[in-house]
């Protein structure tokens, strides 16, 4: 009995139960906070691309093509 007992102890002490619901709140309310501002966050995203990529102008695309 004492191999079964060594091997299932943890190296850690379990979290107090207020910590995992810290943690849990804590994750939710990051996720609420991406999902409500995405269409901002996408916005921003796109902008910063087109500052470091700007795109070729149309006919410039058209020049290239031909």
């Amino acid at each position: 009995m004492a191999f079964v007992d060594s091997v299932t102890q943890f190296s850690f002490p379990p979290l107090p139960a207020a910590d995992l619901l810290l943690m849990a709140l804590m994750l939710a309310l990051g996720v609420a906070f991406v999902m409500f501002f995405r269409p901002l966050l996408s916005g921003i995203v796109r902008a910063l691309v087109l500052t470091v990529r700007p795109r070729i102008a149309k006919p410039a695309r058209v020049a290239a093509r031909a």
